[in-house]
């Protein structure tokens, strides 16, 4: 609204004889389609010292439906009167003509009040003028059936049949008992351990670099002749996810009772010395040193008493 009509708009107000306040409303648009948004200017001319109150956005409005308030102010007219307004965001949903009915407005805590004038805004139809009516429900279409899903079901089938040969391929592998060849490698990978293990008998103690160096090569031997005997990943994995892949059911039948406790002291106590510079006595490298030779050596007698057992073709 501009700041013309609302000089207007107070002067008509004003010039009206025998009214202590003077009330009016204006609405932004002449014609609106339904549910658009436009709006609502509320006017009060009044005594200087008379406070308007105006309607809440839970007031009826007649068909326009107010939204938010989105303004309020006042401004003096004379040294008797001034001129407050308030501005609404309201829409609405009637048709063909939308009704705004008279709104009051109070003053001096509603003890006086005075009523707007009722306004009319035309509402535009959304239906075009040339409709001829409700139109029937269409049948339904009929879509061809798509072919993908079949396509996925069917390679879903495959994956899981060409898993569940290789699960049962790998399980008759594990259980299996390995041939000649593999008989002899077990032998040679047994004998490089203890080759590795004995040289490291006479090796002197006594400074820290030569500990170190000492744990360093009995661990990686240790783990170089699992992972070749196991066929488990030891050499890349920390010493818990060795001891966890020594349980594991296709593993486990081929270490002998007692033998993942001697590898747990042999690997916890090289991880303290590569790790946390912990630095044992001789006598403890010693002792560590049999242990390592007895576990090999057990798991070999083990490996070849399953193989004397396992059936000739």
């Amino acid at each position: 609204m501009s700041r013309l009509y609302l000089l207007l708009l107070a002067v008509t107000l004003m010039s009206s004889p025998g009214q202590a306040q003077s009330v009016d409303a204006y609405l932004s648009e002449d014609s609106v389609s339904v549910g658009d948004r436009f709006t609502l200017t509320l006017i009060a001319i009044h005594g200087f010292d008379e406070i308007p109150s105006f309607p809440g956005l839970d007031s009826a409005f007649g068909d326009i439906i107010p939204i938010d308030l989105i303004s309020a102010g006042t401004r003096k007219i004379d040294l008797n009167e001034r001129l407050d307004s308030a501005v609404y965001t309201v829409t609405t949903f009637a048709l063909d003509t939308a009704r705004l009915g008279p709104l009051t407005i109070g003053f001096n805590g509603n003890t006086v009040t005075a009523v707007t004038p009722e306004l009319e805004l035309h509402v535009a139809s959304l239906v075009p003028q040339d409709a001829e009516g409700i139109r029937d429900m269409a049948p339904p279409v009929d879509f061809e059936r798509p072919v993908w899903p079949y396509i996925l079901l069917g390679l879903g089938i495959l994956i899981a049949a060409v898993l569940i040969w290789y699960l049962v391929w790998y399980r008759r592998q594990t259980v299996s008992l390995p041939a000649s060849n593999s008989n002899r490698e077990s032998i040679s990978a047994a004998a490089v351990a203890l080759e590795r293990l004995e040289a490291l008998q006479n090796a002197p103690l006594t400074q820290r670099g030569q500990v170190e160096d000492y744990y360093v090569e009995l661990s990686d031997t240790v783990r170089t002749y699992l992972e070749h005997q196991l066929q488990i990943p030891a050499l890349e994995s920390t010493t818990q996810e060795l001891l966890q892949n020594l349980l594991r059911p296709d593993i486990q039948h081929q270490i002998p009772a007692g033998v993942p406790e001697q590898l747990e002291q042999i690997l916890s106590l090289s991880d303290l010395v590569k790790f946390a510079e912990v630095t044992p006595s001789i006598s403890d490298g010693r002792t560590v040193l049999e242990q390592a030779v007895t576990v090999i050596r057990r798991m070999q007698v083990k490996w070849e008493q399953r193989v004397s057992l396992a059936p000739t073709d």
